[in-house]
């Protein structure tokens, strides 16, 4: 749908995206009327966010209807309220509330589809509840200067605008393809508006001297991320101890579904290594100052690419270090529920040819992991070793702010 004043993209697997330009109205009503001289009447329908061949995440989305017609119609409605600025009209349904599919559904997107307009831009966004945007509000501030319009409750009236963007880019999981950009902006950018956004002070990990000393007073802190459900530590103590024998300061913590995120925020950046099993908590490693270490325990399930692509590529893409721990199967609670030659342990790839849903039963939903901390001591050792590098500066270098 490219003609006259409209222009979409659903090339994306993504993500679908429309820009309107001209004189476009946005109505309480979840409709987006254009009135353009060239616009031919009729209407069509999108949903703004960036999972849409997810069925399960598109129920929870609402969906867009837009409007176009000509000056002459007299069709669309009178504007209440007139912006100079243009707007970017969005989804936070799906999966709100679960940290990881917040940033890479929606925060990062944002960031991409919003960053060329250096804040001024105004965001509609709709299917946001009240704790969402709380939450999220200081990184919303810092992407526009305008107040956030909730569409579900605070739009009355008919908002104008010369240009409108319906739904958000998407480049990769949880992360930014600098070269798609037009400032060629990064990962490394958007984790440091999130640390800028939330008061973080740390900008730079510890560095360890050749001998594994700090350059700098005190020791290198290790945030353990303890899930309570699915895919916890049930050992967290020995994790703690076993680290803490190595020469860390270990903390151990977890962040609530609707916690207190600044306060949070500020416990990840003080530390220098992250910790944690495979899950939404280790997406809080956009507030790890740079050069810091994500070690990533990957549970059994032939998970080990998902977890890659979930989270080690974001982590080097923001400028922080990665250790992938795979499990052995002794540490997975599943040697205890099931024997030896059954194929939940002896081939998940046959799970997964069941597909989603059997995959995340038997190792998302059913799997705890008992950590080897003798061999889990080479991670952390790696880790370690990590924090000895000098390259830094460039890491930092390429976060620059705009």
């Amino acid at each position: 749908r490219n003609k006259g004043p409209v222009l979409c993209d659903f090339s994306s697997s993504r993500s679908d995206q429309c820009e309107l330009t001209g004189d476009v109205r946005v109505l309480p009503n979840a409709t987006i009327a254009i009135v353009h001289p060239k616009s031919t009447h009729g209407s069509w329908k999108m949903k703004p966010h960036a999972r849409k061949n997810d069925p399960h995440a598109l129920a929870h989305v609402t969906e867009l209807t837009v409007v176009s017609s000509r000056p002459t119609d007299g069709a669309a409605p009178r504007c209440t309220a007139n912006h100079s600025a243009p707007a970017v009209v969005f989804s936070v349904g799906g999966y709100a509330g679960n940290m990881f599919h917040d940033l890479t559904d929606v925060l990062v997107p944002l960031f991409i589809t919003t960053r060329r307009f250096g804040g001024d831009v105004h965001l509609l966004v709709s299917d946001a509840q009240p704790w969402w945007l709380d939450k999220f509000r200081p990184l919303l501030r810092g992407l526009s200067r305008h107040a956030v319009v909730d569409m579900d409750r605070g739009s009355r009236g008919v908002l104008c605008y010369p240009r409108v963007i319906l739904g958000l880019e998407f480049h990769k999981e949880m992360s930014v393809d600098a070269a798609r950009t037009a400032g060629e902006y990064s990962m490394a950018d958007f984790t440091l508006l999130a640390r800028r956004s939330y008061g973080l002070t740390r900008d730079t990990a510890i560095r360890l001297g050749d001998d594994g000393n700090p350059t700098s007073g005190g020791r290198p802190r290790l945030l353990l991320i303890s899930r309570k459900s699915t895919r916890a530590f049930t050992n967290v103590g020995a994790v703690a101890r076993a680290a803490a024998s190595l020469g860390y300061e270990v903390v151990v913590g977890e962040p609530e579904r609707h916690a207190d995120l600044p306060s949070f925020a500020r416990v990840v950046n003080s530390c220098d290594v992250l910790v944690g099993v495979h899950g939404a908590g280790l997406a809080n490693l956009v507030f790890l100052p740079a050069g810091a270490v994500v070690v990533q325990v990957v549970p059994l399930g032939g998970l080990d690419a998902m977890a890659a692509e979930d989270f080690g590529a974001p982590a080097r893409d923001a400028g922080l270090r990665y250790v992938h721990y795979g499990i052995a199967v002794p540490e997975s609670t599943l040697a205890t529920r099931y024997p030896r030659d059954h194929r939940v342990l002896r081939d998940p790839a046959a799970v997964r040819r069941e597909g989603w849903m059997a995959l995340r039963a038997a190792y998302l939903v059913g799997q705890n992991v008992t950590i080897d901390v003798r061999r889990f001591g080479g991670a952390l050792r790696r880790a370690m070793q990590l924090l000895r590098f000098r390259s830094v500066g460039i890491l930092l270098r390429t976060a620059s702010p705009r």
